[in-house]
C-alpha cells in the first residue's frame, strides 16, 4: 500500500471521527454543547493539545464536550451522552470525573460491572476496548451562564 493510500484513509477516518463526535444535539433547557477532537503531541518531552487536522493509528487524542447555560434558569439534572468513535479505543476519562460506560449503547455502568459475548458465545468481562458510549451525569445544577466541559481521551486504532 502506498503512503498516499494510508494518508487519505486516515484523513477519511478523521473526518469520520469528527462527524461522530461533532453530532452531539444540543440539550433542552438552554444548555448549548460545543465538541472538540484534540491531538496529544510530544515536543520536547512536554505533551501538548492541538486540533486534530490529522490522525494516524497509534495517535492519542482528547475528546473534550464543553457545556454552557445559555438559559436564565438552573439546569438540573443534566446528561451527557458520547459516542466513542468505531475507529478510536477508548482509554480513560479525562475531566469531569469517570463517566459511566456501555459496550453496547443500552446499559451503562461501571466498567468492572460490564460483559460482552465471547467468540464461543460466553460471556466475558467487558475491557476499554469494549467501550462505544460514554455518559455523564453533572449532578449539580448548573447556573445561568455557567460552563464546564467533560472529556475523555482515545486512541486511533
Amino acid at each position: 500500500m502506498k503512503w498516499s493510500d494510508t494518508m487519505t484513509r486516515t484523513t477519511a477516518r478523521l473526518a469520520a471521527m469528527f462527524a461522530a463526535f461533532s453530532a452531539v444535539p444540543a440539550l433542552a433547557g438552554g444548555i448549548t454543547l460545543d465538541a472538540r477532537v484534540l491531538r496529544v503531541e510530544t515536543v520536547a518531552g512536554t505533551e501538548r493539545l492541538t486540533p486534530a487536522a490529522k490522525a494516524v493509528p497509534g495517535d492519542h487524542m482528547v475528546y473534550v464536550l464543553a457545556y454552557k447555560n445559555t438559559g436564565d434558569q438552573a439546569a438540573r439534572d443534566v446528561v451527557l451522552n458520547n459516542p466513542v468513535p468505531a475507529d478510536m479505543l477508548y482509554r480513560g476519562a479525562g475531566d469531569g470525573g469517570e463517566p459511566e460506560m456501555s459496550v453496547d449503547g443500552v446499559q451503562f455502568g461501571p466498567l468492572a460491572s460490564l460483559t460482552v459475548a465471547g467468540t464461543d458465545g460466553s460471556r466475558r468481562p467487558a475491557r476499554l476496548t469494549d467501550v462505544r458510549q460514554l455518559r455523564w451525569h453533572l449532578n449539580q445544577a448548573i447556573a445561568p451562564g455557567a460552563s464546564g466541559q467533560v472529556s475523555f481521551h482515545a486512541v486511533v486504532r
